[in-house]
């Protein structure tokens, strides 16, 4: 990236490098929620709505190949916790009866709750149920939404910013300053990436250095509810991409640009209809660009007849070239410089003249100064100011800065940024994951 070889970026840089080891078995404290994984539970009944023990019930991820088992318990109950989000396979044996087989998509931050029902008959009959989970969580009383890879892709964004999505909850209003859930203050709100708090601890809303855009597969905003592992009222949990048995990516650019428009759009004056002055139509070429890429690493199948690790790799670009205009178009005149403050008015109060005072006047008893007469300072006391005066914009009309903008022009400014972002995944076994990642901005 250019922007990292050019001495004044250098303090724009970031590094961001995270290892996490999740151990995926149902013992597991309540925190793990906090990494945005989910949870499979329910009970398996016969068709007499008898509970059923000693159930085999297997749940696979259809992308990596990862399987967990349980056994039912006494009432029939099963419970897998920590589990990553994706597309899972879940089958239910026991003697004696039919096999059930299920297929759900687990969300980030989700409880999927699976009631399977057995049949009686030969376990080499397979039930294939389709929907087997309620789009309506039961197992938890908050009120959340979730934003799925393909809403975060394609939904209009000006910024790329992750931040800016979280208006699209009801009760969440973004802002500059961060986000505000239900009328509460800014800082009332958890954010969380893969366990990891994107909270700013200076201003209380996200991170200032936000993830890239496609790094990010679900979110989740729980607005009301939110459970005993997060310490706010109202939650964010953000869980990333990682690779899969296939080969997956994506490139994308997206640019604004007004340069390749006929010359007498960019050069004749247009008239601001506020003030009556004329200006020209800023130029702004702007693209924002990049890629990702994931995949298994091909090695030798041992794991269930499946790949065991997984990479992802992400590259999201920004390249932008405007002119634009000065934040602040007051300067002072020429005869501010020269002392003379004789013009100077308070427009916040009717214009009311401003007193300017001479400090070497002051009353060793009462503290009172003498004013200068007729605002004008000598030259004596204007010294600094004229040493400054060298490294001013002079002003382009004859307005007063105290009552009105005197300074018009046009700048050119560019911006050279992009990130990458790096993730490995090994499956160890059954129980445990194994992940690292890398993030440089």
């Amino acid at each position: 990236m250019n922007s990292l070889k050019h001495g004044p970026s250098i303090a724009r840089v970031v590094l961001q490098f995270s290892i996490g080891l999740v151990v995926l078995t149902s013992t597991l404290p309540v925190a793990l929620a906090q990494t945005g994984n989910g949870t499979v539970l329910g009970t398996v009944r016969d068709p007499g709505e008898a509970v059923v023990p000693a159930a085999q019930v297997t749940v696979t991820n259809t992308e990596t190949g990862l399987a967990r088992s349980t056994q039912t318990s006494s009432v029939g109950f099963f419970y897998f916790g920590a589990m990553p989000l994706g597309p899972y396979k879940v089958t239910v044996e026991k003697a004696g009866f039919e096999t059930w087989s299920g297929t759900l998509t687990l969300a980030v931050g989700q409880d999927a709750v699976l009631n399977p029902t057995l049949r009686l008959g030969s376990t080499t009959t397979v039930v294939e149920v389709t929907g087997a989970v309620t789009p309506i969580e039961t197992a938890k009383g908050g009120v959340s939404d979730v934003k799925e890879s393909a809403q975060i892709r394609d939904l209009p964004l000006n910024g790329r910013d992750i931040g800016s999505l979280f208006g699209l909850t009801a009760g969440v209003e973004s802002g500059a300053g961060g986000a505000r859930v239900n009328g509460m203050k800014v800082g009332s709100l958890d954010i969380n990436l893969d366990g990891v708090t994107q909270v700013d601890r200076f201003g209380g809303g996200i991170v200032r250095v936000r993830p890239g855009i496609e790094t990010i597969q679900e979110f989740r905003v729980e607005t009301v509810g939110s459970d005993a592992s997060f310490d706010q009222p109202a939650t964010v949990i953000m869980a990333t991409r990682s690779g899969t048995n296939q080969l997956h990516g994506a490139a994308y650019e997206y640019n604004r640009d007004n340069s390749v428009f006929p010359t007498r759009l960019r050069s004749d004056p247009v008239i601001d209809p506020s003030t009556g002055k004329t200006f020209r139509l800023p130029e702004l070429i702007r693209n924002e660009f990049g890629g990702r890429l994931g995949g298994p690493v091909v090695l030798p199948r041992v794991y269930n007849g499946r790949d065991k690790t997984f990479w992802f790799f992400d590259y999201e670009g920004l390249r932008s070239q405007q002119r634009s205009t000065p934040s602040y178009p007051f300067v002072p005149t020429t005869a501010m410089w020269n002392g003379d403050l004789s013009n100077a008015v308070d427009n916040n109060n009717g214009n009311a003249p401003i007193i300017i005072y001479n400090p070497q006047t002051t009353d060793p008893v009462t503290f009172q100064r003498k004013p200068f007469p007729n605002n004008q300072i000598p030259g004596p006391f204007n010294a600094t100011a004229l040493a400054s005066k060298s490294l001013h914009a002079i002003p382009t009309d004859t307005n007063t800065p105290y009552v009105a903008s005197n300074f018009t022009a046009t700048y050119h400014r560019v911006t050279n940024d992009g990130s990458i972002t790096a993730k490995v995944v090994q499956i160890l076994s059954d129980s445990y994951l194994f992940a690292v990642g890398f993030t440089r901005v």
